[in-house]
C-alpha cells in the first residue's frame, strides 16, 4: 500500500480499483500523475455535468471566498440568496416557492423525512412518522437514509440500528397500498423514490401508469411524495427533473449532484407551498446543517446552472442519451452477458448476467474508461452505470461503448 492510498477513504476494506493520483480533470477526462487519461463515462459518481476543468466555476468560488467564508445558514449571503432565487425562478415548478441547502444527497434526503414529519407534526398528525421506500433503491448512507433504502448491500449489518420503514417492491402500485395498509395509513408520513434508479438498480425506470396509480393512492391516504433527484435532477434525463416524463407532481423535490456538478459539495430541498404552510402557522421549523448553503458553494452552483442553460446541455443529455442507449444496445444487446439496457437521457444502465460489475469495471478502467459499478445485492441486478458529463462527445461515446464491449467480452 503506498503512502497516498494509506490515508485515503480508510474505512473502505475493499476500495474500487483506482487508476492512481488524479491530479487534473479537463472535459470528460480525467489525469493521473503518470499522464493516463481516463475517459469519464460516470461523471464520477453520476456528479459531473458541464465537464471537468471550467475555470469560469473555479472564478466564481473564489471570488465569493474572497469576499465572505463562513456565514450560518439562517442568515442571507449574495451567492445563498440568489441561488434560491434562480432556482425558483428558472428551475422549479409553480408552487415551490422554498429551497432548503445541505451539503450532499444523503443529508437532502435526510431533510426531507424530517421536513415530511414536520408537515404532519404541525397539523395534528402525530402519529405520522414512517417513509414507504422502494427495493431496490438508494437514498443516502445516514442511518435514517439507509432506513428508507432498499440497497441491500449498503444496509448490511446495520439493521439492529435502523429504524422500521415499510418497503414495497419498486414497480408495483398496489404494493405501495398494501404498505401503507400494513404500517397502519395513521403512521405513514411520505412515499419516496427516484423517478430513475440509480446505485441500487442501474437505469430501471417504472411503467407510467405506475406513477399515475401511486399519485392517487398517496393523496387518498394524504401522504406525500418526496422524489429523490439526486442522480437525475438538473437535466440529466433530458428534463429539468426526472419526475416531469411520467407527469407526477412530488410534494418534495431532493437534488444534489448536478446542483454543482461535482464543483462544490452542495444539496437541496424543495417544499410545495402547501407543505410548508402548515409549518408557519405552527411555529415549527427544520435544522440546519452547519454548511447548509456555504456561499462559495451557491456561487458555483450559480456558475454551473449558468452554463447549464446558456449551452443547453439538458436538451443535449437527452440527443446524446439516445446516441449512447442505441449504440450500446447495437454493440451489446444481443450479449449473453446482457439481460437488458435502460434509463433516460444519460443515465443508462446495463443489467449484466454471468458476469459482475466489479469485473467489468475493472476491465474497463484497465482500459481508461471510468464506468460506475451498480446493484444492491440480493434486492437489485448487478450492472453498471452510464452517466458521462452532458458534453459527451459523439466519438467519445463510441470509445465508451467499444471500451465496455471489450471489457464484458474480457471478463466472460
Amino acid at each position: 500500500m503506498t503512502s497516498t492510498e494509506l490515508h485515503h477513504q480508510p474505512f473502505a476494506l475493499t476500495p474500487q480499483p483506482s487508476p492512481g493520483m488524479i491530479v487534473k480533470a479537463e472535459g470528460c477526462e480525467l489525469i493521473t500523475d503518470s499522464g493516463r487519461r481516463i475517459l469519464d463515462a460516470a461523471g464520477g459518481a453520476v456528479v459531473n455535468n458541464i465537464g471537468h476543468g471550467r475555470a469560469e466555476v473555479a472564478d466564481a468560488v473564489a471570488a465569493a471566498m474572497r469576499d465572505v467564508n463562513y456565514v450560518v445558514p439562517l442568515w442571507p449571503t449574495p451567492n445563498r440568496s440568489a441561488l434560491a432565487q434562480h432556482l425558483v425562478e428558472r428551475w422549479l415548478p409553480e408552487g415551490f416557492g422554498q429551497v432548503f441547502f445541505a451539503g450532499g444527497g444523503s443529508e437532502a434526503n435526510d431533510t426531507a423525512m424530517r421536513l415530511a414529519r414536520m408537515y404532519h407534526l404541525s397539523r395534528g398528525d402525530t402519529e405520522r412518522h414512517r417513509v414507504i421506500g422502494r427495493v431496490p433503491s438508494y437514498h443516502g448512507s445516514t442511518l435514517a437514509t439507509l432506513a428508507i433504502g432498499g440497497h441491500m448491500d449498503r444496509r448490511d449489518g446495520f439493521d439492529p440500528m435502523l429504524a422500521e420503514h415499510p418497503k414495497a417492491p419498486w414497480d408495483s402500485a398496489d404494493a405501495v397500498a398494501a404498505a401503507i395498509e400494513a404500517a397502519g395509513p395513521d403512521t405513514v408520513s411520505a412515499f419516496i423514490a427516484e423517478p430513475v434508479i440509480g446505485a441500487a438498480g442501474p437505469g430501471l425506470v417504472a411503467p407510467l401508469d405506475y406513477w399515475a396509480d401511486v399519485t392517487r393512492i398517496c393523496k387518498s391516504y394524504g401522504v406525500l411524495m418526496i422524489s429523490d433527484e439526486v442522480m437525475t435532477g438538473f437535466g440529466r434525463t433530458g428534463t429539468k427533473w426526472g419526475f416531469e416524463h411520467d407527469h407526477w407532481e412530488p410534494d418534495i423535490i431532493v437534488a444534489a449532484k448536478g446542483l454543482t456538478g461535482g464543483y462544490a459539495p452542495l444539496s437541496m430541498v424543495a417544499a410545495h407551498d402547501h407543505v410548508v404552510a402548515p409549518l408557519a402557522v405552527a411555529g415549527k421549523g427544520v435544522m440546519f446543517f452547519t454548511y447548509s448553503g456555504h456561499d462559495s458553494a451557491c456561487a458555483a452552483s450559480l456558475a454551473v446552472l449558468e452554463i447549464l442553460e446558456a449551452e443547453g446541455l439538458m436538451e443535449r443529455a437527452a440527443s446524446q442519451g439516445e446516441r449512447l442507449r442505441h449504440s450500446l444496445i447495437d454493440a451489446i444487446g444481443t450479449s449473453p452477458n446482457v439481460r437488458s439496457i435502460r434509463g433516460r437521457g444519460l443515465l443508462l444502465g446495463v443489467e449484466l448476467d454471468g458476469v459482475t460489475s466489479s469485473a467489468v469495471v475493472g476491465a474497463a478502467l484497465e482500459r481508461d474508461v471510468w464506468i460506475y459499478p451498480g446493484g444492491s445485492g440480493p434486492a437489485g441486478a448487478d450492472g453498471l452505470l452510464f452517466a458521462p458529463p452532458m458534453i459527451v462527445t459523439d466519438d467519445e461515446i463510441d470509445r465508451i461503448v467499444a471500451v465496455t464491449a471489450e471489457a464484458i467480452a474480457a471478463v466472460a
